[in-house]
């Protein structure tokens, strides 16, 4: 903790108060905290007034200064992650006197509140949950994959809360948040509960909304809606993958959900900031860890073209939000040395390095088809952008590198008689389109076989994370909105 409080008086004067030796700490009823458990709070601990002037504060101990994390420390440059929203329970349920089934009808990123009577040492847990059981239980099995307890002390996304016993306990989390939308409340002791002693608030970057849908298809509504509170759930302070299981910055993820964020929000900011995470990851060979910011993990696998594109992918489409070049040109040396390191890594323009099209519903497309597209992908941006700041040498030469790229993907893939690519999978064929692979003459081809691919597979979805970002689009843009 490190603070300057500049203060101006009424008469002009001014007073700094810093962190120095002076402060004095004690401990909280905050006994244990962590981003993917949760908030244990023992409210016996609790200290009235001890954030008001006049409090005494002779049982404290003496602070120990330590070093800045950085020399160069600087303010937050982006929007701060607010409890936006609050929601009321839709319904609540008793399984017995020492549990209760709270729905709040809305899957979200955040935390609940509780305010409750009780006997002082009555220890209260609170299970967050995204679905039930059959039983109508809370059920963590989508969630918890990750987790390796010792014991039952530290619960999964279940904050504890102790009571005092001697007033209304008003409890709400401070340094977590977890996805949900049921949360389990079970008591050591008896409680009678009421969808008064719960509240629960959508957490997130409060972004501005500036994107809006409303038409006469409340299926569309909804859709959009679902979609936008995915994003939201998915952004502190940078893109995540999810709001339980690992709240990592998988960079595939968020270029995925790029256009989704900046046609509905104004999220420059975060952006801007997750770009300068990039930067600062970025090894001097030029390859990037799969999740950023990384604490050194995931250098060496899962960080292909496919994933880390987004350091070519989202200031582009900054630029093409906003016209605003500055990211581009804060990370043109950081694309450059990227693209350069997969050309040498991969000289034909063919590349294998990747996770692909990560979890499809039935059919594999080849990992090293959609990490192909996605060098072409960031060979094109910087070409666009070397013609954008008049560097000729570098738009001439990467604009060659994009084309030889192309070339290669369609002369392994592309059957130019038939108009199939790979084996016909929506998407091998709705990649090529959105991604313009595909030679002018043979577009309608190619869409129309894309058209009958989906019939054929009873016009549901068979695409894994990469082919969310293409089927609609490919199928829309070429003569398929209603297929779509």
């Amino acid at each position: 903790f490190c603070m300057d409080l500049h203060i101006t008086y009424s008469d002009g004067t001014e007073e700094v108060i810093a962190t120095d030796e002076r402060w004095k700490t004690s401990e909280s009823p905050v006994i244990f905290n962590s981003i993917y458990t949760a908030e244990h709070y023992d409210a016996r601990k609790e200290q009235p007034g001890w954030d008001t002037p006049n409090f005494d504060a002779k049982g404290w101990k003496n602070i120990y200064t330590t070093g800045a994390p950085s020399n160069n420390i600087v303010a937050q440059a982006l929007h701060p992650i607010r409890n936006v929203r609050e929601y009321r329970p839709v319904s609540l349920k008793k399984i017995d006197e020492h549990t209760w089934l709270y729905n709040f009808g809305q899957n979200m990123s955040g935390v609940t509140r509780m305010k409750v009577n009780g006997p002082q040492g009555t220890t209260i847990r609170l299970k967050h949950v995204e679905r039930l059981d059959s039983a109508g239980r809370a059920d963590m099995s989508n969630i918890d994959v990750h987790y390796r307890p010792t014991d039952d002390s530290d619960p999964f996304q279940t904050d504890i809360l102790i009571l005092s016993g001697k007033k209304e306990d008003d409890f709400m989390p401070r340094f977590n948040y977890k996805g949900f939308q049921y949360v389990e409340v079970t008591s050591d002791n008896p409680l009678n509960l009421s969808e008064e002693n719960l509240t629960a608030y959508f957490m997130h970057s409060d972004v501005p909304p500036v994107g809006k849908i409303n038409s006469s298809n409340k299926t569309l509504n909804k859709a959009w809606q679902a979609s936008n509170a995915s994003y939201l759930s998915n952004l502190f302070g940078y893109p995540t993958d999810c709001p339980q299981r690992e709240k990592n910055g998988w960079t595939g993820d968020a270029h995925i959900a790029i256009e989704v964020g900046l046609y509905n929000f104004d999220g420059i900011t975060v952006y801007e900031k997750w770009l300068a995470d990039h930067r600062d990851e970025q090894q001097s060979n030029g390859v990037l860890p799969a999740i950023i910011p990384s604490s050194g993990w995931g250098y060496q696998w899962a960080n292909g073209p496919d994933w880390t594109s987004t350091i070519a992918i989202i200031p582009w489409n900054i630029y093409l939000f906003y016209g605003d070049t500055r990211l581009l040109e804060l990370c043109y040396d950081n694309i450059k040395r990227y693209v350069d390191y997969i050309d040498e890594q991969y000289p034909t323009g063919i590349t294998d390095w990747g996770l692909g099209d990560w979890v499809p519903v039935k059919s594999v497309t080849p990992k090293e088809y959609t990490s192909s597209t996605y060098f072409y992908i960031d060979a094109l941006i910087l070409a666009k952008t070397a013609k954008l700041f008049g560097k000729m040498t570098d738009f001439e030469r990467y604009s060659t590198l994009a084309e030889k790229i192309k070339s290669a993907i369609n002369k392994k893939y592309l059957d130019y008689e038939t108009g199939i690519y790979g084996s016909g999978l929506q998407t091998e064929l709705s990649v090529a389109l959105h991604w313009n692979l595909v030679p002018e003459e043979l577009r309608s081809k190619v869409a129309d076989n894309l058209a009958r691919r989906v019939e054929q597979d009873n016009k549901h979805i068979d695409v894994g994370l990469l082919g969310t970002k293409t089927i609609l689009n490919a199928l829309s843009e070429n003569g398929y909105a209603q297929l779509a």
